[in-house]
């Protein structure tokens, strides 16, 4: 409670809130929304800078495929549900790394060989996580000296 509150009755607070329950405010004026939406127009799909060639519905159901279900939990009972790093040992921030990048070597993205069981601190300090650089030679899992 903030202290301007502190010395008002209860039945004065109870007034304040009551006077504000129905008011249903935007946290953008009608202009600015107006503005934002311009903004955007034209902007999806193809025209969006960030788009890469509608590869997402692909991935999606790459990765929600059975084939890749298989492919993760055969990874974690190869290593026994541990980290090959840090050797912390099941819970629920288990990752199936691939060693070699899943976007580029689609070839290898079911081979057991290039999977690794990592915890998710692990896994964060790799060279390809997420969208860092891929920089992984053959054989070797290399973990990034400024990983957050």
């Amino acid at each position: 409670m903030s202290l301007s509150h502190r010395n008002m009755s209860e039945e004065t607070r109870k007034k304040m809130s009551n006077g504000h329950k129905d008011i249903k405010r935007s946290p953008f004026s009608e202009e600015h929304r107006k503005n934002m939406s311009k903004s955007q127009k034209g902007k999806y799909g193809e025209k969006n800078p960030n788009w890469k060639g509608g590869i997402t519905p692909k991935n999606h159901l790459i990765r929600n495929s059975d084939e890749f279900e298989n492919w993760r939990k055969s990874v974690f009972e190869r290593d026994n549900y541990t980290c090959r790093k840090c050797n912390k040992r099941g819970g629920l921030y288990l990752h199936a790394h691939h060693i070699k990048s899943f976007a580029e070597y689609p070839e290898l993205r079911f081979r057991v060989s290039n999977g690794i069981t990592l915890c998710e601190d692990c896994h964060r300090k790799t060279d390809n996580y997420g969208n860092k650089a891929r920089y992984i030679t053959e054989g070797e899992l290399r973990i990034s000296s400024n990983a957050n």
